[in-house]
This record gives C-alpha cells, structure tokens and sequence, in this order.
C-alpha cells in the first residue's frame, strides 16, 4: 500500500462528558429556535433547507431529547401510571357513590394532561413515543451523542466557527403592522419609502438605511445567501475583525486539507498503476535473460535512493494536531486555526515532495525495465557479452560514439569503470585516461579550470575563444593556457630556498632518484632510464612540487608527495605543466582524500593503518594472528603504500604501478587496500615463517620475477578481495567512536562515479575551494609586474585552496 492519508476531523468529543452535555445543549437549543420561529409566525427567517432537514428527522430529535430530558421511556411510564394510583388511592370514601364518575373525569384528565408532558405515553399513536419506546434504556450520554451525530448529519458544520454572518437567534420576525417609522432613521413610512426587513435582526428599516446585501446565515448550519441588512447591522458586521480572520482561516484550511486529500488521492491511483506495469516489466525482463542486478541499479542510481528495497513512497501525512481545536469563541481557537493554517502549509509542501518522488521513481523504475527489454532484445546482445572481455576502454569510447544501444549498453553496465581491472590503459592515452577519471568530478574540473583562468588573466593574456576552460585541452600541445599559467607559478616562486618548505623539498627530491635503502633487489625503474638527464628530471620535479606547495600552501608539503609526482611526471613524459594540473586535480578531488591524507599531522593515514589491520583479521587470520603474536604492526609496511600510493617502487615495480595508478583513478582507495591485501595473501606463507625483525624485509626482498609483480596478475588477485566502499565507510564510523575528533570534518568515503553518473552530473554549485580562488586574483596583482620576474614575497602564492 502507498499510505493512507487521514482527513483533518473536527475536535473529538467522545472521551470529554462534559464536552458533549455543552454541545448538547448547544444543538438542542438550535433545534427549538428554529421550531419555534417555524411554528410561531416567524417561518420566513427560517431557512428552507434547514427546517426541511430538521422536519425529515423531527420525530428522531425529539425521541432521542425526551430519553436525554426524562429518562428511558418504560420508567417514564411506571411514574405517571403511580402517580395515577396515588390519585386514586386518596379518594374518600363519603364520596364513594360518585367514584366511578369521579375516576371517569379523573382519569379523563390525567389521559389529557399526560400526553401533554409524555407526548403520547398512555396508549396515543404518537411517533415520537414510538421512538422514544425504542430507544429503550441507553444511557443519558449516549442519548446525547447519537443526537450531535444526527444533528451534524442534517446540518454539517453547525458547530464550527461561522465562516459567515449568522442572524440574532433570539429576535422574531417583526410585523409590517407593528412598525410605523424607520427604526434607525425614525421617518414614517409611505408610499414613496418602502419597508424592508432586515436579515440580520429582523426589524424593519426604509430602503436608505437597509441598502445593504452581504452573504449571511439564517442560522448556524444553514447555507450562506445573499441576503438585505440594516446598516447598523452591516457596520456591527465589518468591524467584526475576528469573525473575518477565521472565515480567512477556515475557508483556507479546507482548501489546503482538500488539496493535500487530492494530491495523496491521485499520486497513489498513478503510482498503483505504474507499478502494476513496472511488475509486468519486470517478469518480462527476467523471463528473457536480463542481468537483473545491473537494472535494479540502474533504477537504484536514477532515483538517487539509498535503499534499493524501497519500491515507493509513503504519502501517508498527519493530520496537524492544531487543526483539532474545540470549536469556541475563544481568542485562542483563532491561534489554533493560524497555528493549523502554518502546518497544514508545510503538509502540502511534503504531499507535493513526496508525491513527486515517488511518481519520479516509478517512471525511472518503469523507463529502465523498458530499455533493458529492448536492449535484450537486440540481436547482438550475446556477442556483445563475449567481446566486452578484451576491448580496452578506447575502444569502448568508440563502441559508444557508434551507436546509442551501444552507448545505453556500456553506460548500464558500467563497462568503462569495471574494464580498467580487465585491461590497462592504452600507453599513448594514459596521461588523457587519467585526467578525465579525475575531472569526473565536477568541482575538481571547476577548481582546475577557475585557478587556470585566474593566472590567465593575470597574464593578461585573454582567450579568443568563447568556449570555457576544459580538461582536455590540458594534454593538448596546441593550448598554451595552462602551461602559460604553470610557468606564472613557477615564476612566482621565486628562487630556491624563498619557500617555506625547500629545503625539505629538495632533500626529497635527492631521495627520489636514489637507490632505496630499503629495496635489496635490482630493479631498473622508469626514474632511472636516462642517467644522463638525472640533474635536470631533478630541476623538473623540484619546480612541480614548489608550484604545488606555493599554490597550496594551507597544505605544505609533505613526504610522499615527491614519489607521486615523479611518477606522474615519468607518465606525462617530463611535461611539468601536464604534471602539476594532473597533481593538483588528483590531490583536490575528493574522489581520493590526498588533502586531507597529506595535511599536517597526516590525520587520514592512522584511519588507513586501522581499516586495513581490520581488513587483515577479517579476511587474513591466520596472518593477522602472526603479527599479533610478534607484536608487528601492518602500518610498519604499509606507511609508504598509503603515503606514496605505491610509487616508491619499494615493493612494486613500475609496470605494476602503473596498473595500480589506474584502478586508483578509478575505484578509489578500495583498489589500494586490495592490492595491500593481495600482496599480504600472496607472502602470507613467508610471512607466517619469520619472526618480528624479518617480517619486513619479506617485502623488500621480494624477487623480481614473482608472480604477484606482474602488473594483471597482481590486479586479478586485487580485483578478487572481498572489499567494498561500504566495508571501508563502516570501519571509518568505527574508527571516530574509538578515536572521537581525530578525523575533524573529513566525511565519509564517496565511491568514484560511475559513467552513468558522470553523464547525467551537471555543473556543480560553486564550492568552498572555487569560492577561495578569488583571493588568487589579490595575492598575483602587482601592478606593472612583469608575468617571468622573480617575486620574493612568498605570500602572493598563497591561494588559500584549503580542502574542507
């Protein structure tokens, strides 16, 4: 079911005694006024729908106010019948031969007089008696209660807060013969000025003072018409502020409750409907083979819903517990129909949400099934399924620009994403692949592209082209933008040693292209290819992370930056400007936390040690146990995974990295926690052989030619550990209840996107880092500075591009 929506009901009298005796006596009041001005001469100020209602059920009323006013009617009976006896009883004996005459005449007498107080008890065809005969012996509040529910069945809402004018109960009709001169004006009536009655209290006015008409009630419940009134009375009637405040209130309560009614009405016959067709959808496409996972998640990311199980929305909305007022004259029953009007507002709004979403997710829902069926249908399907395995994600990119079924079949699949565990990246494209994982982000791409056109404009070089900054020109020789806006930066910097972090810099930079201490094997890494130009890849790099640190400085520099910057550079074939945009996209998307991993204080790499020595009791025991028992922490090897990412080349080679790099770019830090766990499973034979102070080189003396160092083997082995984005999230929320405000504000872990959903991602809101960039403007103006001077205020570099 949908969800029930509950009607707003008037105040709930059934509990409160004393509740129903004052509306009681409220209805029977009004039931008697209107009888009474009917039956006395006053028939023409009673309202024709009213006394018609009341004259169908007259004998009712009445029935139900002699069992409420004299009790049950038996008992009723038994009194009169011993009062009689009692009469009779007292008669004398010195009048006993006219007894018979005498209790003749009396009781003649009492059977005229008791049918005047009983209405008929002694015998008389009368229906009220029937009626009250039937009743038998209900209670006295009971009694009350049936007649407030037949009373509110003739007249609906006679109870409530008038939403009009309603006519002085206690006035009669006034006769033309009784009134002589004008009531309000005191001039004699005659032919040329007319009598007219007034509606409101009945008196008679000529027609200047009685030229009024205003919609008005006879009586409570009664219709509101049309109808001619004093000017006394109109002027009573506009300054009565409060009677047109409710008539406002109620008058809009009733309209937002019957659109909320409506709303939640409608939505749930449609969605009932879809759903009956999304559930023959669904037989259908598993009927013919459909890979039922990858719809469910389709529909799952088309409706943005958190839980898959959810087939729809409840619209089920509280009736505003304000709106249940007791009706009074009261001051405060006007707040409560304010205070109703303000919740039954923010009702409509959620009827509106909710009736939206859930109509959106079941078109989503119906619209997935749909293409899924067709695409099943498509006779190349079954090839397709075959040849996916070997296409690299090049040719995937084709596949998709070919056709649209093919497009719709890459995109439901995820095929782009789940194809870098399969195959590597083309060689020739990497640099390009890499870029655009990273640029999947919205923000990321603002971000580069906005510090870009902030240091182009410094330069005072303005594009010819109306077309906004892109990522892809990034890797494109022919667009001087952004290595025109490095070199700013560079130049900036100033000569070696102005900078806060140099000297830890270029000790690092020394460090990088040097023989790891740690490594025991011969290893011939890209870094050491060309010895020849060592000094000046050692310039390159030094610039790239001075560019860096100095456009960062909220983040500094810290080691393990240097590796990852090599590497990039090695990829990009020694392209400083390539590198440096390609470092900063990497390091500001939140895709990979590096901001907050590199931060001072390195706060990210204590969460990582932790999930991971938790990922190795849970899926490596037996390992787990080892290092327990010798004490060895896995953050005693696994310190320059996380802060390198593996470029170091200490354990893997470069080849393998490589491979690493690109399942990184793609499925975040869940692919570096499975290839930590890979290698951990694949030495656990030697680990568990060895004791505290070999345990280490374990991984250093790894030789060159095991299986785990070829690049898709050790990512197959990767790809088959049992870790998911949900399994690390989980670990996080444990990690900040056992060490509360060591994390700060980092949030939870986001899975990079998938191509579905970098498809359909507009451009984001500005955020806090675009917000900043601004200040780039202020710290690079110098007047008359020349774009290649060498500045040594260091500060101008500060971007303040602090990642939140």
């Amino acid at each position: 079911m949908l969800g029930e929506y509950e009607p707003v009901a008037p105040y709930d009298f059934a509990g409160d005694e004393a509740a129903v005796t004052a509306k009681y006596q409220r209805g029977s009041k009004l039931v008697a006024s209107v009888f009474n001005k009917y039956h006395n001469g006053s028939h023409r100020i009673v309202d024709a729908t009213v006394i018609a209602a009341l004259m169908r059920e007259e004998d009712a009323l009445f029935g139900l106010q002699c069992l409420v006013e004299q009790g049950p009617a038996a008992i009723c009976r038994e009194r009169k019948e011993s009062e009689v006896r009692t009469i009779a009883s007292q008669t004398t004996k010195a009048v006993q031969g006219l007894a018979t005459g005498i209790e003749s005449v009396g009781l003649m007498h009492v059977g005229s007089w008791i049918p005047t107080l009983c209405g008929g008890l002694l015998g008389t065809p009368n229906t009220i008696m029937r009626n009250w005969d039937n009743l038998g012996e209900k209670s006295t509040l009971t009694a009350m209660q049936e007649y407030l529910e037949l009373l509110e069945k003739l007249l609906p809402g006679w109870d409530d807060q008038p939403m009009f004018p309603v006519a002085l109960s206690d006035h009669f009709w006034k006769d033309d013969a009784a009134a002589t001169a004008c009531a309000a004006c005191h001039v004699d009536f005659s032919l040329q000025r007319r009598r007219h009655h007034c509606r409101m209290c009945f008196d008679i006015f000529c027609h200047g003072c009685s030229p009024h008409v205003v919609e008005l009630q006879l009586s409570p419940g009664a219709p509101a018409r049309p109808l001619r009134v004093c000017t006394p009375c109109k002027a009573a009637i506009d300054n009565d502020k409060r009677l047109m405040e409710v008539r406002r209130l109620v008058q809009e309560n009733r309209d937002l409750k019957a659109r909320i009614q409506s709303i939640a009405h409608d939505t749930d016959t449609r969605v009932h409907a879809q759903m009956a067709v999304a559930a023959t959808l669904r037989t259908n496409a598993i009927a013919q083979g459909c890979n039922m996972t990858a719809v469910d998640k389709s529909i799952q990311d088309k409706c943005r819903d958190d839980d898959p199980g959810a087939a729809v929305l409840d619209l089920h909305i509280k009736t505003p517990p304000a709106h249940k007022f007791r009706p009074s004259e009261s001051v405060e029953a006007s707040e409560q129909l304010r205070v109703a009007n303000r919740q039954l507002v923010l009702c409509l709004k959620v009827a509106e949400t909710r009736a939206k979403k859930a109509l959106e997710r079941v078109d989503a829902t119906t619209a997935v099934l749909q293409e899924a069926i067709q695409n099943q249908r498509k006779p190349w399907r079954p090839i397709a399924r075959l040849v996916v395995p070997f296409l690299t994600i090049v040719d995937l990119k084709r596949l998709a620009q070919s056709a649209r079924p093919f497009q719709a079949y890459i995109a439901t699949h995820d095929l782009e994403r789940s194809s870098c565990y399969r195959r590597a990246f083309p060689h020739h494209f990497r640099p390009q692949f890499w870029m655009w994982r990273t640029c999947c982000d919205a923000d990321t791409h603002k971000y580069i592209c906005d510090l870009a056109d902030a240091l182009s404009s410094h330069l005072g070089h303005p594009s010819d082209s109306d077309d906004a900054l892109h990522w892809s020109s990034i890797m494109l020789k022919s667009s001087a933008t952004w290595s025109e806006a490095y070199s700013l930066v560079v130049a900036k910097c100033g000569a070696d040693g102005t900078l806060e972090h140099d000297k830890q810099i270029l000790a690092d930079v020394q460090r990088t292209f040097g023989r790891s201490s740690l490594r025991k094997q011969t290893r011939k890494l890209a870094l050491h290819a060309a010895q020849d130009d060592v000094d000046a890849k050692k310039v390159a790099l030094a610039r790239v992370l001075r560019a860096f640190t100095a456009t960062h400085s909220t983040l500094g520099y810290c080691q393990g930056m240097n590796f990852l910057a090599a590497f990039l550079l090695t990829n990009v074939h020694w392209n400083e400007a390539q590198a440096f945009w390609l470092l900063t996209a990497v390091a500001v998307s939140p895709q990979y936390q590096l901001m907050e991993l590199y931060r001072p204080g390195v706060p990210l790499l204590n969460l990582r040690f932790y999930q991971l020595q938790a990922l190795v009791q849970q899926l490596l025991p037996d390992l787990h146990a080892h290092f327990e028992a010798h004490d060895f922490h896995v953050s005693m090897c696994a310190s320059g995974w996380f802060m390198t990412l593996f470029t170091n080349c200490d354990t893997l080679p470069a080849d393998a990295v490589v491979r690493v790099l690109d399942c990184f770019l793609v499925y975040g830090w869940k692919c570096i926690f499975q290839v930590a766990l890979a290698l951990l499973q694949f030495l656990q034979p030697d680990l568990l052989q060895v004791d505290f102070e070999a345990i280490v080189d374990v991984f250093y003396t790894l030789d060159d030619n095991a299986l785990i160092l070829h690049p898709e083997y050790l990512i197959h082995a990767a790809h088959a550990m049992p870790v998911t984005d949900q399994m690390l999230n989980e670990l996080q929320a444990a990690y900040e209840l056992e060490f509360p405000g060591t994390l700060g504000s980092l949030r939870p872990y986001a899975t990079t996107p998938s191509a579905v959903q970098v498809a359909g991602k507009a451009a984001a809101t500005p955020t806090r880092r675009t917000r900043l960039l601004p200040s780039l403007l202020t710290a690079l103006s110098l007047s008359n500075s020349s774009p290649t001077a060498v500045d040594d205020d260091v500060g101008m570099l500060d971007v303040n591009c602090k990642i939140s």
